[in-house]
């Protein structure tokens, strides 16, 4: 005899940061919190983007083409579903600013938002030569161990860098860097002057991130902290 169902799942809405599209999701049940538990376990960086994912996706019945959407689009939208499935709030430490202590806080994972610093998507190399940027999302990461694995170092930045460039325009063509070879992108990067590599760096440093302004007050020194909590690390 087969067990009954349990729970009609609720249905909520959220607007997905980048696009402004509406999508309905339900709460994620235990059957997806045990992939998402082992995942963490693991401390496996790709398995836990997958497990963000499949999760995002079976949450809101496979409706939306999540491998087209950028990093912070996906962070969002798992904060929303995790708000919904587990409570929102979630505990954290913040590092004292004066003793460097951990100061135990509470977020409210419902005013979780998306801050965009970018500007244009498109840098300018020289008079006639425009390079233009995407933003990266988790396809890139999971298919590239040496981004998501990697140290924070030059290497990794350029690899970085290479999976964000999307078209290069000259005076006499539009290039698709979809259509070139990582070795070729690479040899392009590396022909940049210091001038040239700085402004794509800042428009790496500007991509949207979820953000959360937090503040607390230490047990050891009484010292108040405030900080802006960023990223996905901060809300898993």
């Amino acid at each position: 005899m087969a067990l009954p169902r349990l729970n009609e799942n609720p249905e909520y809405s959220m607007t997905i940061p980048s696009t402004g599209e509406q999508v309905n999701f339900r709460p994620f049940l235990v059957k997806e919190q045990k992939v998402l538990m082992i995942a963490n376990e693991s401390q496996d960086k790709s398995q836990i983007l997958s497990a963000m994912l499949k999760t995002i996706s079976s949450c809101t019945n496979d409706t939306i083409d999540l491998h087209k959407l950028a990093t912070y689009d996906i962070d969002y939208m798992f904060t929303q579903i995790r708000a919904k499935s587990v409570g929102e709030k979630a505990s954290v430490n913040i590092k004292c600013k004066e003793c460097e202590a951990d100061i135990p806080i509470e977020i409210d994972l419902s005013k979780v938002t998306v801050k965009n610093n970018s500007k244009s998507n498109a840098v300018k190399l020289s008079s006639n030569m425009e390079l233009v940027l995407q933003h990266p999302n988790y396809d890139t990461f999971i298919k590239n161990k040496e981004i998501i694995d990697g140290e924070e170092n030059t290497e990794t930045t350029l690899n970085f860098m290479i999976h964000c460039m999307h078209s290069l325009k000259t005076e006499e063509e539009n290039i698709m860097m979809k259509d070139e070879s990582n070795e070729e992108k690479m040899r392009f990067l590396e022909s940049l002057s210091t001038e040239q590599f700085e402004k794509i760096a800042q428009y790496i440093q500007n991509v949207p991130k979820i953000t959360y302004d937090a503040e607390g007050v230490c047990e050891s020194c009484n010292a108040k902290t405030n900080i802006t909590l960023e990223g996905m690390e901060n809300f898993f």
